[in-house]
């Protein structure tokens, strides 16, 4: 009796284990799947739309609009593969496992913190982004922690209904996911000499001129923060920031 037991508990404990394999290969490939429907939503949005572009750096927002009503910019910066779509959800989980056509996608999207003026005319804007393989998302972003390539790349676009601002790189930095004066937009508006400070000490790479122009004259600037997890800590963040003329 023992013996019959015995069979019939190893028969079920081989059963167990040919599930779970056969269960985990099955998530496998729907990441694999998932990654690559991620990678090739901008492009396919991008081939969509480049019959309605006046131009080709600059979508037509009625265009996207029907694709997404959540769909608020479209950034890109030079020397990178960063050429994507920025949604902003009603809070800031939305967009994290869903794509720019609203669809579930465990890789999310780019998207504007939900505090932030979707406008763009706000004077601190954070955007969000994984860290993707293949260069997609915020995968380029430690390309700035280079020091030739934050010297040798200084530009991109942030297109938004009916403007294009051209972007500068500012800086460069590391930090914790719980710094409260990068991550939490109100509160750097309402100390805004303290954020100023907060760039200046924690940053790894800044352009010194730019700096300069930005902090006598905050006003005449917004700032861009485009914000990736780091594959060296798990509660590092890595950041750039870029400022734009808002006003103008």
């Amino acid at each position: 009796m023992n013996r019959m037991l015995l069979k019939l508990l190893n028969k079920i404990l081989n059963t167990a284990i040919v599930l779970v394999l056969l269960v985990t290969a099955l998530y496998s490939v729907y990441c694999i799947w998932d990654n690559n429907s991620i990678y090739d939503a901008p492009a396919e949005l991008q081939k969509e739309l480049k019959s309605q572009r006046p131009d080709e750096r600059s979508p037509s927002f009625d265009e996207l609009l029907k694709v997404n009503p959540d769909v608020a910019a479209w950034v890109t910066l030079e020397g990178t593969q960063i050429d994507d779509p920025i949604v902003q959800g009603e809070d800031n989980q939305e967009y994290l496992n869903k794509n720019v056509y609203g669809e579930y996608a465990l890789a999310g999207s780019l998207f504007l913190d939900s505090r932030c003026d979707r406008t763009f005319q706000g004077s601190y804007q954070l955007v969000y982004g994984h860290h993707m393989e293949k260069h997609r998302m915020f995968g380029d972003l430690d390309l700035y922690l280079d020091p030739q390539f934050f010297e040798s790349h200084t530009t991109g676009t942030l297109m938004v209904p009916g403007r294009t601002y051209s972007l500068q790189i500012l800086a460069s930095m590391r930090t914790e996911e719980s710094d409260h004066f990068i991550f939490d937009p109100e509160h750097c508006l309402s100390e805004p000499e303290s954020f100023r400070q907060e760039i200046l000490s924690k940053s790894e790479y800044i352009h010194e001129g730019l700096w300069q122009e930005w902090e006598q004259e905050p006003e005449k600037y917004s700032v861009l923060a485009l914000s990736t997890c780091s594959s060296e800590k798990e509660e590092e963040r890595i950041v750039v920031f870029a400022v734009y003329k808002s006003g103008e």
